[in-house]
């Protein structure tokens, strides 16, 4: 017999087959032919799941995989022997349910007596190495502290985010237990609005909604904590008043041809309150200061140019091409041609919302650049769209 490879699955990893890699890795080697038989410990280290073990069982079967387990007795060639298997996985899967009851009981008790129950490190505490409770941190508490008063003082988390940044101040720096040092984050808007909800800077422990007293000190007075909570809400309502619900047909398809990333349409309300409608760079947005030479984009202008190039997109050679690439449209270039003419035509006539209709069809992205735009086109969509329009493909 010749070992191909072992597969190590840690006793942390996921229980589950999608979130195994090493369990992921093996079937990949499977559907290459590289695999034969699979030596197993026991059943239940290749899963604990039922369900996940009878796909994974079909899978062998597929390819012709043999498994066997050192440790225990398994004839799957007969119907006593799957039986067995069937009994012992069930049996499995019930240990693992009971063990994560266990453990979700556990962490309820300990947050009930005020015990903060791991995850990451949070800035202004430190954790006990003995006693493994929160200890606060002198130094990074005036951190806090001064989050909570630029809050007050400017109503704006970029703001405080900005100030903090001026200032050379970064997020929780921590080393692991494997002693890799973890340098603090760059402050953005995100970390600070996670750390003025954060209850345990008052001193409480939150689990499923509930508030428990916590066995480590507050950093943030009630007083001080409440009014920020106020400005908050404050800031959220004013926000949402200014939301005038719009559905954006062009959601998810627009992107920053400089920094890669999505953009997403701003609104704002200036002099006489006139209301402004802009697609931002989200990417520069998480920046404190803007550095993407795009930046944001007026949405009426971007919109009106993306419907006139679409327009034009089924009148282009390259378009004809393409979808006469596609191999399995089953009519001629002339008769395509004469199709999309038809459709053109019919985009000259099309409301403004039949027309955003058409476009969630037949594009699927969009990338803005400093002086021009370029359009994916979803030849998929197109194939569909001609077909509804009167042409059996």
């Amino acid at each position: 017999m010749t070992f191909y490879q072992f597969f190590i699955v840690q006793q942390k990893q996921q229980k589950t087959v999608p979130g195994n890699y090493q369990l992921q890795k093996l079937k990949v080697d499977i559907k290459a032919g590289l695999v034969d038989i699979i030596v197993i410990y026991k059943i239940d280290r290749l899963t604990r799941s039922l369900s996940d073990f009878s796909e994974l069982q079909g899978f062998f079967d597929e390819y012709d995989v043999s498994f066997v387990s050192i440790t225990q007795e398994i004839n799957t060639s007969t119907s006593a022997g799957r039986m067995m298997l069937n009994i012992l996985m069930t049996f499995a899967q019930y240990e693992r349910e009971i063990i994560t009851e266990r453990i979700r009981d556990k962490v309820a008790a300990a947050k009930k007596r005020g015990k903060n129950c791991g995850g990451f490190p949070i800035l202004g505490y430190d954790t006990d190495p003995t006693t493994k409770r929160l200890i606060v941190n002198e130094k990074e508490a005036e951190t806090v502290r001064l989050v909570f008063r630029s809050y007050l003082k400017y109503g704006s988390a970029k703001a405080v985010s900005t100030e903090l940044e001026l200032m050379g101040i970064r997020g929780k720096a921590w080393t692991t237990r494997k002693g890799v040092r973890r340098d603090g984050q760059k402050v953005n808007n995100q970390m600070i609005y996670r750390m003025l909800k954060n209850q345990l800077y008052i001193g409480m422990v939150e689990h499923k909604g509930n508030l428990y007293p916590g066995e480590h000190q507050a950093i943030i007075e009630q007083e001080t904590w409440d009014q920020v909570q106020v400005m908050l809400k404050s800031n959220m309502n004013h926000d949402s008043t200014r939301r005038t619900p719009k559905v954006n047909p062009f959601a998810g398809m627009i992107y920053c041809g400089s920094c890669g990333g999505a953009f997403s349409l701003s609104h704002t309300v200036k002099q006489k309150n006139k209301r402004y409608s802009y697609y931002i760079c989200l990417e520069d947005t998480k920046r404190n200061f803007s550095t993407c030479p795009i930046k944001r984009v007026p949405s009426d202008a971007l919109e009106k140019l993306v419907l006139k190039e679409v327009g034009i997109l089924f009148q282009t050679p390259t378009m004809l091409a393409q979808l006469m690439d596609k191999g399995d449209l089953g009519i001629s270039a002339e008769q395509l041609q004469s199709v999309l003419k038809n459709i053109y035509e019919v985009w000259e006539v099309m409301n403004p919302a039949e027309r955003c209709k058409l476009i969630q069809c037949v594009i699927t992205r969009i990338t803005v650049y400093e002086n021009h735009i370029e359009i994916r086109p979803n030849l998929d969509g197109i194939k569909t769209l001609l077909a509804e329009a009167g042409m059996e493909v």
